[in-house]
């Protein structure tokens, strides 16, 4: 203590002082250590309350009472920067009721031991001149900075209006040239779109209607075919497609089990069905065995079945016609619309169920088209 009491003399003429902000709890607090006649004096207020302060001043011999801690301190300066420290790193707590605050400090001295002290501020409310000089300071300090980042704020301003025109500008000629490359798109687009809708109009006008047979047809040709639930889906039709006996071949590539229905000018309905694919097999007879294909008249409701249990010349097709049965009960030559070569006739089918000579069509052997429609079955 002898050793405090000479240092303390030493620490009369000193003049140590520091004021920085730290936060708690969601608060703003100013506190500021200075050393008032080798006494310390802290003192704390609350940035929201500035009108409020509150103080302790304590002898450097009250400062070693605090915990055993200060007594590594040997003067005024080294309790000074030991609380400076505290203050910006070691507050636990901060509380305060009626005028009284309490600060709570914890940390770690020596060999790491954990410690922690409180000291109590009182309340002294600044008087009208200090609040005046601190509002003051506040204003002017607020002031320089509005300044500041007016003319920041302003020269900003003029550089972003710069930047806005030019690209005014530049937008302005992209404008222009996506307006031409649109305007030919949509061009383009437009008759693209007008000639979907004519395909479009096709297909549906293919897949949904038929120029031969009604509904009631469709339910008599699914029975003839099988028991089960079947769909038919047109995908020929002579008088969209043409009449050409190539195109039958091309629409019908890779399609198994279809009905071809012919439609005479002379309004007579007949056709057959296979479950084998309809191409050209360049003049050669094709067997169906066991035979699956049978004719049937749509005038006379009646399906006509093999004469035979397998059918050795079921089929035989060549680029310029197709026939079914060995005796060409029904043949059938390229644009059949506009001649009269294609016949049919009664040799390997229908003499069961009684067919006989050219009732196929009537009882005339040769016939010109007005209609050849194709439907693919499914479902099978």
């Amino acid at each position: 203590m002898d050793q405090i009491v000479q240092q303390k003399y030493q620490d009369e003429h000193q003049s140590l002082q520091s004021s920085f902000q730290f936060r708690f709890q969601d608060k703003t607090y100013i506190a500021s250590l200075q050393v008032i006649d080798y006494r310390l004096e802290i003192t704390v207020m609350i940035e929201e309350q500035s009108h409020f302060q509150w103080k302790v001043l304590f002898s450097i011999e009250q400062s070693y009472k605090l915990h055993n801690f200060f007594l590594q301190c040997t003067c005024l300066q080294d309790v000074y920067e030991v609380f400076l420290d505290l203050m910006k790193q070691s507050i636990q707590l901060i509380s305060i009721s009626e005028n009284n605050m309490h600060i709570s400090f914890e940390f770690k001295y020596l060999l790491g031991r954990q410690t922690q002290f409180t000291i109590q501020l009182l309340q002294s409310e600044i008087n009208t001149n200090e609040v005046l000089v601190k509002m003051s300071e506040k204003i002017f300090s607020n002031e320089t900075k509005c300044n500041s980042k007016q003319i920041q704020l302003e020269q900003m301003i003029k550089d972003q209006s710069s930047q806005i025109e030019q690209m005014k500008d530049c937008l302005t000629k992209q404008i222009e040239e996506m307006k031409d490359i649109l305007s030919k798109q949509i061009e383009s687009l437009k008759e693209e779109h007008q000639n979907q809708i004519q395909e479009l109009k096709k297909e549906i006008n293919l897949k949904t209607f038929s120029n031969i047979i009604l509904q009631e047809d469709f339910e008599i040709i699914k029975k003839w075919i099988s028991d089960k639930q079947i769909n038919l889906q047109q995908i020929y039709r002579a008088s969209i497609h043409g009449f050409s006996i190539e195109k039958i071949y091309e629409q019908c590539k890779s399609k198994q089990k279809v009905v071809l229905l012919i439609k005479t000018i002379e309004n007579k309905r007949f056709g057959f069905y296979s479950d084998l694919e309809i191409t050209n097999s360049n003049g050669s007879f094709i067997s169906q065995n066991p035979n699956n294909i049978f004719l049937f008249s749509l005038d006379l409701k009646q399906k006509y079945t093999s004469n035979e249990s397998n059918c050795q010349y079921a089929f035989k097709s060549n680029s310029s016609c197709l026939a079914v049965g060995g005796g060409h009960d029904i043949l059938l030559y390229s644009n059949s619309n506009s001649n009269k070569t294609s016949y049919v006739s009664s040799h390997s089918y229908g003499k069961k169920e009684g067919l006989t000579g050219h009732a196929l069509n009537g009882g005339t052997r040769e016939f010109t088209t007005s209609e050849v429609e194709i439907f693919e079955i499914t479902g099978i």
